[in-house]
């Protein structure tokens, strides 16, 4: 039976899998990779590394898919976004460097100065903000690597250097250009406005494609199959967002080391600068993503330092917070462990325990992480029914966090939905496939093949009911935590 394979690659980690002509996702395989960070506020990936592992993996899917049947295309996804500099040959001539990176905070400011932050909205539909969008890693490695930066044949993002490497092709799909803060998402091409305003040479920037396309054929020297159409595949989340056959005016979430809220819609004007926006896979809809960054990471961190080395399993992060009563015994938590984007916006925020006491214990120290970050996503939530005025009863969630009960319960109850935990949470590799398998025919149209899958709900978390009241009084007083040190966030920085 013929397949499509689709590669993800997400900020930790990379899996790829087989898609048949059925629908049928399996073959999966999974490794992680590390990041770097090389100085304070600097993070970094290294590309060969990644490249070295996604090949690996790609050769295992096809070893298995090859035993019976044929491989129809391959497609990628990946997260957003990581500048990347390559020669001619594409070849990295820098690690690349991360959305997370808080570097070029000065370039951020003076493109402020040249450029006013509401042009930029109008034209990018996006604020601005160091290393998030990738403008200001671009002029940063201009100003501060000018050697390299003349060597530089093109610029990109990862799935530029992936690409290359399954190819020889350099281009970007505009689910990932629009997180660029250079790229025109209602025009769907790059501003020569901007880009001459802040002096980015044009011709570095490489060729933007329609997520869809066919960008060029399997041709690496260290892959034994050659001929196989490459498509451009998209951002994970667009991809996530055509697996779970998302409609505009629909929400969802994604749980991993970041939680995001991503909402879909057909009206350029709903898009809110509080929220990361991008064109999605499909043309003339766009995707509108509330997205905390560290919710997933402050459980880990908390975890590895409080509870791995007690030889506790990671059931614990179920059952400890269990052990606590609503509200966490007086104690609130922010998880803004390294800066947070929705919807504050500010690199200078950090995690933050209140209302510590000598009754605290680590079951109100866990659990109060967990409200903590449900009240964080009760903010985007509040934003895309009050200002989207979008209106949804259920909310189908993904990724590894989902999994966990206790939290999903939690925010189910703090938000006052139903939650849905998906059975396939490889959602990413499978709107890889979609996209792979809609290029070579599996299906006449994007939308055909989301209304086609079936990803089933394994779970349904109801609010408690009994709890509503409570935790709306709590989160009023979360809503008071940020404000107050706000200022001190930012003094601490300068120490």
């Amino acid at each position: 039976m013929s397949h499509v394979i689709g590669i993800d690659i997400g900020t930790s980690g990379i899996k790829v899998g087989g898609m048949n002509a059925n629908g049928e996702l399996g073959f999966i395989e999974y490794e992680p990779y590390p990041l770097h960070h090389p100085k304070k506020g600097w993070v970094e990936i290294d590309l060969e590394d990644i490249w070295g592992r996604t090949k690996e993996l790609l050769l295992k899917v096809m070893k298995k898919i090859h035993k019976d049947g044929c491989i129809e295309a391959i497609s990628l996804s990946s997260f957003c976004n990581s500048s990347v500099f390559l020669d001619k040959d594409g070849e990295p001539l820098y690690p690349g460097i991360m959305y997370l990176d808080q570097r070029s905070k000065e370039e951020s400011e003076w493109i402020k100065e040249v450029v006013p932050e509401d042009k930029i909205f109008e034209i990018t539909k996006n604020r601005l903000e160091q290393g998030m969008y990738s403008i200001t890693s671009h002029l940063w490695f201009k100003n501060h690597q000018s050697t390299k930066y003349k060597q530089t044949y093109k610029w990109g993002n990862l799935s530029t250097y992936i690409l290359n490497k399954l190819t020889g092709s350099f281009v970007m799909d505009w689910t990932q250009s629009s997180f660029s803060g250079m790229y025109d998402v209602e025009k769907y091409e790059w501003s020569k406005e901007i880009c001459d305003e802040v002096g980015i040479d044009m011709e570095k920037l490489p060729e933007v494609v329609d997520p869809c396309s066919i960008i060029g054929y399997l041709n690496c020297s260290d892959i034994p199959v050659s001929g196989v159409p490459v498509i451009a595949g998209g951002a994970d989340t667009a991809c996530s967002t055509l697996a779970l056959g998302i409609q505009p005016g629909g929400v969802f979430e994604s749980v991993g080391t970041s939680n995001v809220l991503t909402a879909c819609t057909e009206d350029l004007s709903l898009l809110d600068k509080r929220f990361l926006n991008r064109c999605h896979i499909i043309k003339n809809q766009w995707l509108s993503h509330g997205a905390m960054s560290f919710p997933g990471a402050a459980i880990e961190w908390f975890y590895k330092e409080f509870l791995k080395e007690e030889n506790d399993s990671k059931q614990i992060l179920e059952s400890l917070p269990m052990r606590s009563k609503v509200g966490s015994n007086g104690v609130f938590f922010l998880p803004y462990m390294q800066g947070e984007r929705s919807p504050i916006w500010d690199p200078n925020s950090r995690g933050t325990f209140v209302g510590i006491s000598l009754n605290t214990t680590k079951a109100d120290m866990l659990r109060a992480i967990l409200e903590g970050c449900s009240f964080g996503i009760r903010q985007i939530h509040d934003i895309f029914t009050e200002t989207y005025k979008f209106k949804y009863e259920k909310l189908q969630s993904i990724g590894g966090g989902s999994k966990n009960q206790t939290w999903a319960q939690i925010k189910s109850t703090i938000l006052n939905k139903n939650i849905e935990i998906k059975s396939v949470s490889e959602t990413g590799v499978y709107g890889a496939c979609l996209i792979a398998g809609t290029s070579v025919g599996y299906y006449k149209s994007l939308e055909e093949a989301s209304s086609l899958i079936e990803n089933k709900t394994t779970q349904l978390i109801k609010p408690n009911l009994d709890e509503l009241n409570t935790y709306s009084d709590h989160y009023k007083v979360f809503n008071e935590l940020y404000p107050s040190l706000k200022q001190f966030f930012a003094k601490s920085m300068e120490l």
